[in-house]
């Protein structure tokens, strides 16, 4: 028991040398970022992370492969060469506990690992394909994961900042359902951008690195954020075939749905519990991976088509099918993201009104509406 209290609501000793700062929550003492005037962690540490984390993907990739964790082709959805194994959701599951040993986190983070739990137990079932798991049982380990966040550190959307312009709107007894709502939203926003090698995981590199430049730039180190892009700079290495066809690995439903479980509780914790940002800017954070959601799901409605049956009809699916190489699938989808995200770095710094903000990004995504229909 003591161990377990250690590991949750204690940071590690000599890993922290440097003042921490933070705001408690009612359930549990948070402190998601650590004030610094050097380096929070050394070289060493860096390399020994990176090295453990490589090792841990070869060997899980071993094991997936050995159990009939694979992605099989299909050549429809489904273009890729062999059986892939379908891990990355383990994979940065297992590189985010070992980088809390290896540099450390506190508590709100170590509540957020636990609770993706349900969302890769359900995955991995799904992932090996002798049991078929309705979108149901997907929505509910998704729903579960969110409210463990919740009842054990009371941190959810308590209010939306000052939408339109008339104060501060607070949601009161909606904050909860809201919360669980846009975060599921987010998981779900993410397993429909992972279609193409690279896309899901180069889009949240962005997002958590734009979080750590603003961070940095009001004199903060986020060692959250930083565990998450070596664990992400590892997967992509083996996704995009940094180490050859035989060692490439694919996120998996669990594994995209996570990084929007992740993802998604930053950007609460930030808006809510620190004056780093506002929920609106986090739109802007996601502004690609959240406004290819809405418009995909608008246009289903619109044609009277599920919001939960899979098509083509993605912009990387789009690209792809007019001839453009995946290659330039990623690097379009990675610059929409980086104007998107610098863009919500920049209003933060010089502190744009948050109803500019909101009104600004309806324009953007009306106008990408109209666009879309004009062209179908």
């Amino acid at each position: 028991m003591c161990v377990l209290s250690r590991f949750f609501f204690q940071a590690e000793d000599g890993i922290r040398d440097y003042d921490v700062t933070g705001v408690q929550t009612g359930a549990l003492p948070i402190l998601a970022v650590a004030s610094t005037t050097g380096p929070l962690v050394s070289y060493q540490s860096v390399i020994l992370g990176l090295l453990g984390l490589i090792v841990i993907t070869i060997g899980t990739s071993a094991l997936a492969k050995s159990i009939g964790l694979v992605d099989i082709p299909d050549n429809i959805r489904k273009i890729h060469t062999g059986n892939v194994p379908l891990i990355g959701g383990l994979v940065i599951f297992i590189s985010i506990v070992y980088g809390t040993f290896v540099f450390g986190v506190d508590p709100f983070y170590r509540i957020i690992i636990i609770s993706l739990i349900p969302i890769l137990i359900v995955g991995t079932i799904d992932g090996l394909g002798k049991i078929t798991v309705p979108i149901s049982f997907r929505l509910i380990a998704q729903i579960l994961a969110s409210w463990m966040v919740i009842l054990f550190t009371d941190v959810y959307l308590k209010d939306l900042g000052n939408l339109f312009g008339q104060g501060t709107v607070h949601l009161n007894q909606f904050g909860i359902p809201f919360t669980i709502f846009a975060v599921v939203g987010m998981c779900n926003a993410f397993n429909m951008l992972d279609g193409k090698d690279g896309l899901a995981g180069s889009v949240a590199v962005i997002i958590i690195s734009s979080l750590l430049l603003l961070l940095y730039l009001n004199g903060i180190i986020y060692n959250w954020g930083l565990i998450l892009i070596l664990s992400l700079a590892v997967f992509l290495a083996f996704n995009l075939n940094l180490f050859g066809q035989h060692r490439k690995i694919f996120l998996g439903e669990h594994g995209s749905s996570s990084l929007g479980h992740l993802i998604a509780w930053n950007l609460v914790y930030l808006s809510q519990e620190t004056d780093f940002i506002t929920p609106v800017t986090a739109l802007w954070f996601v502004f690609f991976p959240l406004t290819d959601a809405l418009l995909t799901i608008t246009r289903r409605i619109r044609i009277s088509q599920s919001i939960v049956k899979a098509d083509r009809r993605h912009l990387h699916y789009l690209l792809s099918d007019r001839g453009f190489s995946d290659q330039t699938v990623l690097l379009v989808v990675v610059f929409i993201s980086i104007i998107g995200a610098a863009t919500a770095v920049t209003v933060n710094l010089f502190n744009i009104p948050d109803y500019n903000l909101f009104y600004g990004y309806l324009t953007v995504v009306v106008c990408l509406w109209l666009l879309g229909r004009v062209q179908t």
